[in-house]
């Protein structure tokens, strides 16, 4: 996908860039010891350090690696998001207060004052190299991926402009520098969040809102309107597909529930060559060229009770009225054409509905036997 420059983004991006590279030289000059590189001379404020490691900490697995897990694999799901958080207590008793007390700042210093010993010094300079090069890389891949389309550069310079950021930072001032990139983070991210989070419960639920509305057909009903029915060959064979060529010459996919009925599908297909079509178009952005891009998905199609929508809802009251809800998730399959392309098909997986009723799983007894313990998970019926 093509993304454009955006004029706007890359000055917001420049802004932030600048005040977080002035905050850092300003602090380098005033950190002149190993003291003040490493540990910031003992001297950050505790809501600053606070607000420092939730931002650290609400980062981008926090949002999109975990409500992933938490979506896929439910309550075990949720331990990986506490899971490292009690690794950080681990590492402040276990390796942060015995470097304190030896007056060292990092585990290589502390090992040099035990063993003196130069192989000692450099194995752990080799693995400390090893972590972190496997550790940056992912890092460096995110940033490309995410300056591509947040300020429409080519993804190379995104990892170069990234990376060297990164090191300017830490280079000038060290752990206050880092300190207080990661409070500035973590206050814009607690106040951004909470103000979506009032948005969205203000403006509640409602069916279809904010998204595609995709069609229901038949057969019959698709053919009555001129389309023609495109037989399967290749990998479409014995699949749940219907595909129609319309007026237009655009080949356009359905799947097949229950009976006759059909819900719209969409699919990107990649060439041999390497073009791409969206739905049957060209991909692109530009509609008057006659290209075309997949829609926005995730739309709820009904509520509870018939409504159309919600209003404001409290807290409790969204997380109920979304859980009686369906929700229209969407699957995916990936189909081998009888011409060397490859065709991935989205297609409708709406939710049933779900009841929660927790206060049912808490046991009478205090005690609980190991072998009980997976009774405390919320019980899940399907209406």
């Amino acid at each position: 996908m093509k993304y454009e420059h955006s004029t706007l983004a890359i000055v917001i991006f420049v802004f932030f860039v600048g005040i977080v590279l002035a905050i850092s030289f300003y602090l380098g000059s005033r950190a002149k010891s190993a003291k003040g590189y490493y540990a910031a001379h003992g001297g950050i404020h505790w809501f600053v350090n606070g607000i420092a490691f939730a931002g650290d900490y609400l980062s981008a697995a926090s949002f999109l690696g975990i409500c992933g897990l938490v979506a896929f694999y439910g309550y075990d799901g949720f331990l990986y998001s506490i899971g490292y958080l009690a690794g950080w207590v681990v590492a402040l008793f276990v390796i942060a207060e015995p470097l304190k007390r030896m007056g060292r700042f990092t585990f290589a210093d502390a090992l040099d004052k035990k063993f003196n010993s130069r192989g000692i010094k450099l194995s752990a300079a080799i693995s400390t190299l090893a972590v972190s090069i496997f550790y940056l890389i992912p890092q460096m891949v995110g940033a490309g991926a995410l300056v591509k389309p947040l300020l429409g550069l080519d993804y190379w310079v995104g990892v170069i402009l990234v990376g060297t950021i990164v090191i300017v930072v830490v280079v000038t001032a060290g752990m206050v520098s880092t300190t207080y990139v990661q409070f500035i983070k973590g206050s814009l991210l607690v106040i951004v969040c909470a103000g979506l989070v009032v948005a969205i419960l203000n403006r509640g639920l409602s069916v279809n809102a904010g998204a595609s509305k995709f069609r229901t057909a038949t057969p019959q009903s698709l053919e009555a309107d001129g389309a023609m029915v495109v037989h399967a060959d290749g990998g479409w064979v014995g699949k749940p597909y219907f595909r129609v060529r319309g007026p237009d010459g655009i080949v356009s996919t359905w799947h097949v529930e229950k009976g006759d009925a059909l819900t719209e599908a969409q699919t990107l297909t990649v060439k041999k060559d390497g073009t791409a079509l969206a739905n049957g178009k060209p991909q692109g952005l530009d509609a008057s060229k006659g290209q075309g891009d997949l829609q926005f998905v995730g739309q709820i199609s009904a509520l509870p009770d018939g409504q159309q929508s919600t209003g404001a809802l409290g807290p409790m009251e969204y997380l109920h009225t979304l859980g009686g809800s369906t929700v229209v998730l969407w699957g995916n399959e990936t189909i081998a054409e009888a011409d060397g392309s490859k065709t991935t098909v989205y297609y409708q997986k709406p939710t049933r509905k779900l009841t929660f009723n927790f206060w049912k799983t808490i046991p009478s007894q205090m005690a609980i036997a190991p072998t009980k313990i997976a009774a405390i998970r919320p019980a899940i019926t399907f209406a």
